[in-house]
């Protein structure tokens, strides 16, 4: 699993999971969490809901970014600007 190489990982790093994932449930995440707690390159989140490749918004439909598209664009800009400070 690609969780037990989250300690090698040497640029920023977004993962996103939801707890009531049916395919890797929130319980089973517990040593994923603990892997990226350990390397600061990696921001685990974690959500109450959003299923299997979900985060569907509520009237959003198929029309501009969803939330998730939204997360990820903001955690790249953040990256990109730390990557530019230093």
């Amino acid at each position: 699993s690609s969780d037990q190489r989250l300690s090698q990982i040497k640029a920023p790093l977004l993962v996103m999971n939801a707890y009531d994932d049916p395919i890797v449930p929130g319980f089973s995440l517990m040593g994923s969490i603990e892997a990226a707690r350990q390397n600061p390159q990696v921001m685990m989140a974690v959500t109450s809901h959003g299923g299997h490749l979900g985060w569907c918004d509520r009237g959003e439909g198929w029309g501009g970014p969803g939330w998730v598209e939204r997360v990820a664009c903001g955690f790249l800009e953040t990256a990109m600007e730390l990557q530019s400070e230093e």
